[in-house]
């Protein structure tokens, strides 16, 4: 019991730390822009700033906060890649770790694919892990659709799904062997004044299926 309130503490420590930089590191943007404000010359709008891009350094001189359109290319990233129109974070060694803006094309498992295509062009807020690799996030989609998602190393986990053309959301979990490859283990959909409800073996093939069509239930 000991040995786990010090691992919960120490986990917090980090916690705070990550807090405390991401504090610091907006104050800083917020005085820049501050300072931006109080120099700007007589033919331009007191209340407008005009910038090409802004890199926030840490203490040891990283860069660890990066925005434009597109965010510069720093030396210390890990990355050196084409941008997009965000705000991107960086951990102590160049790793991306968060993207508020519009989306990129992902890192997977230390590799950025060649011909990687999304659904759709998208903004949102895109989380990384420790290695840089995208792993999750929130974002609406030029097709409109929007999702909250979660992915395994290699592929999606779990997703949360509107689309705003039919006018419908779902819910999808994926089978989590990695042997098994891209395949749903559940999905929950609701669309009109109905839904349904999907289990799938290993294999993809529906298993039980469950519809709901004007408050009446039925198993097909």
């Amino acid at each position: 019991m000991k040995l786990d309130i010090e691992a919960r503490l120490l986990q917090l420590e980090r916690k705070n730390r990550r807090l405390t930089f991401l504090c610091i590191g907006l104050f800083v943007v917020s005085m820049v822009l501050s300072g931006a404000f109080a120099v700007a010359g007589p033919n331009r709008q007191p209340d407008v700033v005009h910038v090409r891009g802004l890199v926030v350094d840490d203490a040891q001189g990283r860069a660890r906060i990066v925005m434009s359109a597109p965010f510069p290319d720093v030396p210390n990233r890990i990355r050196h890649d084409a941008g997009s129109v965000a705000m991107l974070f960086l951990d102590e060694q160049g790793h991306d770790r968060l993207t508020v803006g519009q989306s990129f094309t992902p890192q997977i498992q230390g590799k950025v694919p060649a011909n990687f295509q999304r659904i759709g062009d998208s903004v949102g807020l895109f989380i990384h892990n420790a290695a840089g690799d995208e792993r999750g996030g929130i974002s609406w989609l030029s097709n409109g659709r929007g999702a909250i998602s979660f992915d395994y190393p290699d592929r999606d986990a779990i997703g949360m799904y509107v689309d705003e053309k039919n006018r419908s959301a779902t819910f999808v979990l994926e089978y989590a062997d990695a042997a098994i490859g891209d395949v749903s283990l559940f999905e929950m959909t609701a669309k009109g004044r109905g839904g349904r409800f999907s289990l799938f073996d290993p294999t993809g093939k529906p298993r039980s299926v469950w519809s709901v069509e004007e408050g009446s239930v039925s198993k097909d």
